[in-house]
C-alpha cells in the first residue's frame, strides 16, 4: 500500500449511504484516499474545495438532482471520472460527458476498483505524452488572454505575463461571496472558470443582478481607489478564481502598455454591457430581454472559446434570470417557454443550444457593437 503522503485521493459520490460505505471501505483497502461518500452535488463541490481529487466515483442520481454539474466541474479541473449509471441513462449524457466511463448499477465493489485503477492508468499514460507547444506554455487555453486578444495585440511576453499571473486559480463553491457590499477591496478578482455575478441586495432580501462574471472578466479593474464596496460579487457556480494584488495590477497598467490596453478596454465594455442592461430592463418585453441576454453571452463565451455550436453551459436558475431581467421567476418560467416554442432555444441540464441565431437576433435586435468584438461578433 502507497504511504500517506503518495496516497491517490478519489472523490466518491454516492446517493445511497450503504452503497457508500460499502465502497469507500473497498476503496480505502485498496490504498486509496477517500474524499466522501458525498450524497449531493452540493456536498462534493465542497469536497473539491478542500482538495483537488486524483479520481472521481460519481453516481448518476445524486439526491440534489443531475449530476451533470458536479462532472462538468470536475472536467474543468482535468479530474478523470468514471459514472455509476442506471441502464439506459448514458443515453441523457450532455454531448461534451458523451465518453466519460460508465459503469452499469449495481455495480460490485471489485469492478469499481478494478475501472478505477485502469482509469487512473491511463490518465498518467496521457499525461505523460507530450503536448505540441504552439504558443508560450501555458496560454493557449487561457481565457483572459483569448479575451485580452480579441480587445488587442499581445506580444509573447505579454502573454507569458498573463499566464503567470492566472496560473493558481482557487476552486470556490456556488453561493461563495468573493466580496461583499462594504468591504474594504483587497484586490482584483479574475474569473477563469464559472459564473459568478455584480449584484445589489434591497433590506428585503430582494437582489438586482448587474453584470455576469464569465471566464476571462475581472471584477471592477480600478477597485483599489475605493475606500469601500458599493457592491457585492458572488460565485453562481462552481468557479475558479484568481485574486489580482493591487501592486500586480498597478504593475500591468505602468509597465505593459498593450495589456493595460486591453484592461482598459475590456473595462469599457463592461460599462457599455451595463448600459446594453438598462435598456433591457426598461425598453424591452420580457422575451426581448431573455433574447438579448442569451445572445449577448454566446458572444462573449465564443470570445473565449466557450461557446462551440451556437451553445455554452447556461448554470443559472430562473430565480437568477428573474433577478437580472427585473421580472419574476414564473414569468421567466413563460418566457423561456415561449423561447422554446417558437424553435428559437433548446435548454437542458443547464446547458443552452441556440436552434436559430438569426431569428434570435431579430427578436432581441441584439446588435453586438457594444461588445467590441469585431469580426467574431459576426462569426
Amino acid at each position: 500500500m502507497p504511504q500517506m503522503g503518495q496516497q491517490r485521493a478519489i472523490l466518491l459520490a454516492e446517493s445511497d449511504a450503504v452503497i457508500g460505505m460499502d465502497l469507500s471501505d473497498a476503496l480505502e483497502r485498496s490504498g486509496y484516499r477517500v474524499l466522501g461518500p458525498a450524497r449531493t452535488t452540493a456536498e462534493a463541490l465542497r469536497l473539491l474545495v478542500q482538495r483537488k481529487p486524483d479520481l472521481a466515483f460519481v453516481d448518476g442520481a445524486l439526491k440534489d438532482g443531475s449530476f451533470i454539474e458536479l462532472a462538468h466541474t470536475l472536467r474543468r479541473l482535468d479530474v478523470p471520472i468514471l459514472v455509476h449509471l442506471e441502464a439506459g441513462q448514458d443515453q441523457h449524457l450532455t454531448p461534451d460527458l458523451a465518453g466519460v466511463p460508465w459503469l452499469l448499477k449495481p455495480a460490485l465493489s471489485f469492478d469499481v476498483v478494478a475501472a478505477l485503477r485502469e482509469l487512473m492508468a491511463a490518465s498518467v499514460r496521457a499525461r505523460a505524452a507530450p503536448v505540441p507547444r504552439l504558443r508560450p506554455a501555458g496560454t493557449a487555453g487561457n481565457p483572459l488572454i483569448r479575451k485580452l486578444s480579441g480587445l488587442t495585440t499581445l506580444s509573447d511576453a505579454d502573454r507569458v505575463t498573463l499566464a503567470r499571473i492566472s496560473a493558481e486559480p482557487r476552486r470556490v463553491t456556488p453561493g461563495t461571496d468573493l466580496v461583499r457590499e462594504g468591504d474594504r477591496p483587497d484586490g482584483v478578482f479574475l474569473v477563469m472558470n464559472g459564473v459568478a455575478v455584480r449584484h445589489k441586495l434591497r433590506v428585503s432580501g430582494a437582489r438586482q443582478i448587474m453584470a455576469y462574471l464569465v471566464p476571462g472578466d475581472l471584477c471592477d479593474l480600478d477597485v483599489a481607489l475605493l475606500s469601500a464596496m458599493d457592491h457585492t460579487i458572488t460565485a453562481l457556480s462552481a468557479c475558479e478564481v484568481v485574486r489580482l494584488a493591487p501592486e500586480t495590477v498597478a504593475d500591468l497598467l505602468a509597465n505593459h502598455p498593450q495589456i493595460a490596453r486591453g484592461l482598459r478596454k475590456a473595462q469599457l465594455v463592461d460599462e457599455a454591457t451595463l448600459r446594453e442592461w438598462l435598456v433591457n430592463v426598461g425598453r424591452r418585453s420580457a422575451l426581448e430581454r431573455l433574447a438579448h441576454l442569451l445572445c449577448e453571452l454566446l458572444l462573449r463565451l465564443r470570445a473565449v472559446g466557450l461557446a462551440p455550436g451556437d451553445s455554452y453551459e447556461l448554470p443559472v436558475t430562473q430565480m437568477d434570470l428573474a433577478d437580472t431581467a427585473g421580472l419574476t421567476p414564473v414569468h421567466v418560467n413563460r418566457t423561456l417557454g415561449e423561447l422554446r416554442r417558437q424553435g428559437l432555444i433548446e435548454l437542458r441540464t443547464r446547458r443552452l443550444k441556440i436552434l436559430d441565431l438569426p431569428r434570435l437576433r431579430a427578436l432581441a435586435e441584439f446588435r453586438p457593437n457594444y461588445l467590441h468584438l469585431g469580426d467574431q461578433a459576426a462569426a
